[in-house]
């Protein structure tokens, strides 16, 4: 340990009044202490530290858990290390499962949808129809088309053109500049953990971005890993719950039409991949799972009661 590193162990000790205090981790900085381990985080912005902390305010819950900044004897939420804020969380290390756990989730996904809501600045970009149409040409004009991932590309093109024309009209419903669901850039579903049996939520430390596509990939990722009844649980729990609103259910679906393994899949043929049967595979297991998902959203939400 150098000597900067034992200087930033003495002040997070005394700042925090740890008994004991070990280096479990250097990047990720991760120490080991008589309450368990604990996450470190560094700030060289204060002022998004201080977002971060109301953004976590916002999402106080009795239940789960958000990994909130420790408070210094002090009674600050930070100590100052150099130029940098530094932060103090929890780090359990307990895998949060979904399945038997729909109801915690859906109080999640919940309070995020309707709590965590902002104004986020997004380029216009191309519409997916646009770069599917931009796309195919170039594959017609280069010859792409060749091999079992350009068949498989070609033989998908229409129905990539309505999926796509469906994404870019739900889309256009909603202002991108309006206040709608955010989470920050590193913010992902798959990094929450259990702890005494429930959920822990860790926010990250960048700035907001859109939430749509985080949790669409999160839903889809569930489709795939813990099953399509699991998810159908989730979802019924989270209509109980009056979530998703009518913005989000658009956005969420926007995100499952558009056909982004498509583009993949094509991106492989300019690479001169098509021969590869991963390439393909993996296309169509995606592609088939966001036909099931989107029908099996729209028939919770259809369902009375």
């Amino acid at each position: 340990m150098n000597d900067e590193a034992a200087l930033l162990i003495s002040t997070l000790q005394n700042g925090y009044h740890f008994r004991d205090l070990s280096l479990a981790r250097e990047s990720p900085m991760l120490i080991g202490t008589e309450r368990g381990l604990k996450r470190i985080r560094f700030w060289g912005d204060e002022r998004l530290l201080r977002q971060h902390m109301d953004w976590r305010r916002q999402l106080l819950s009795s239940r789960y858990f958000i990994d909130r900044m420790y408070v210094t004897v002090s009674g600050s939420p930070f100590i100052r290390f150099g130029r940098f804020a530094v932060t103090c969380h929890d780090a359990p290390l307990g895998k949060a499962e979904l399945s038997g756990y729909e109801e915690d989730w859906a109080e999640v996904i919940a309070s995020l949808v309707m709590k965590s809501r902002g104004a986020v600045s997004e380029p216009e970009g191309i519409s997916a129809l646009a770069r599917a149409e931009a796309v195919y040409e170039q594959a017609e004009k280069s010859g792409a088309f060749n091999g079992p991932a350009g068949k498989m590309a070609r033989l998908c093109y229409p129905e990539v053109r309505e999926r796509a024309y469906q994404s870019d009209m739900l889309r256009s419903r909603h202002t991108p500049r309006g206040r709608q669901f955010i989470l920050p850039e590193d913010f992902s579903f798959r990094q929450s953990k259990a702890l005494l049996e429930t959920l822990f939520v860790e926010i990250g430390q960048c700035g907001a971005v859109s939430g749509y596509t985080e949790l669409a990939d999160f839903f889809l990722g569930s489709a795939m890993h813990e099953g399509e009844g699991c998810l159908h649980r989730l979802f019924c729990r989270m209509k109980e719950k009056g979530v998703p609103d009518r913005q989000t259910a658009d956005l969420l679906q926007a995100a499952w039409y558009e056909p982004r393994e498509w583009f993949s899949l094509a991106a492989s043929m300019f690479r001169d991949e098509g021969a590869s049967e991963q390439n393909t595979d993996g296309f169509k297991k995606i592609w088939d799972q966001k036909t099931r998902i989107i029908s099996l959203f729209q028939s919770v939400y259809a369902e009375t009661g």
